[in-house]
């Protein structure tokens, strides 16, 4: 099986495949061999690679703050995977997801983009105002959620139009909080 894996902030097509007791991912044209079992918990397995035992855990992880939650385009799945005690948070696209991400991000470039909150929360703050020009990846409001700050940011920029809510107000998971327009449109 083919999927597309971003793991810090590079992009990367991984297929797997296992054999037996054998796993064997193949990424960017390598092949590594593990072989594995799944330990009794069901997130956490004992991989054996070159000789070396390593332990690993997978499991769900928070959707990714300032993309409007998960992978570009809003697809994808957000998975935590723990190597012998090292957090790394990947999200996992099937190959389909990842062409019609770059076909939305093409849209929204030309017509403009809306910054929704990523998780139930608060508003903390706005950083932008109506006719502010926005430029790409500049934060544009922070949503408090389980206590954590998160800053949420534009994809693309452009001219903001309108501010959805009010700080300090209560917002559920997917819920707009800026509008943007393309420049020019």
């Amino acid at each position: 099986m083919k999927l597309w894996v971003t793991l810090e902030g590079r992009d990367a097509e991984v297929s797997f495949r296992t054999e037996g007791g054998t796993l064997v991912l193949e990424v960017e044209g390598r092949a590594i061999a593990a072989d594995f079992h799944r330990l009794p918990d069901g997130e956490v397995y004992s991989l054996i690679v070159n000789g070396r035992s390593h332990e690993v855990r997978v499991a769900g992880a928070p959707r990714a703050a300032g993309n409007g939650g998960g992978a570009p385009g809003g697809a994808g799945s957000a998975i935590e995977v723990t190597i012998d005690g090292t957090t790394f948070p990947v999200e996992v696209r099937h190959p389909i997801e990842k062409a019609l991400a770059g076909v939305r991000r093409v849209g929204a470039a030309t017509t403009g983009e809306t910054v929704v909150s990523p998780m139930p929360g608060t508003v903390v703050a706005f950083r932008v105002r109506p006719g502010d020009r926005v430029a790409a990846g500049q934060p544009v409001a922070v949503v408090e959620a389980m206590k954590m700050q998160n800053e949420l940011a534009a994809r693309h920029g452009g001219v903001v139009t309108d501010v959805l809510v009010a700080e300090r107000a209560s917002v559920s998971a997917g819920q707009p909080l800026v509008r943007l327009k393309a420049d020019g449109a």
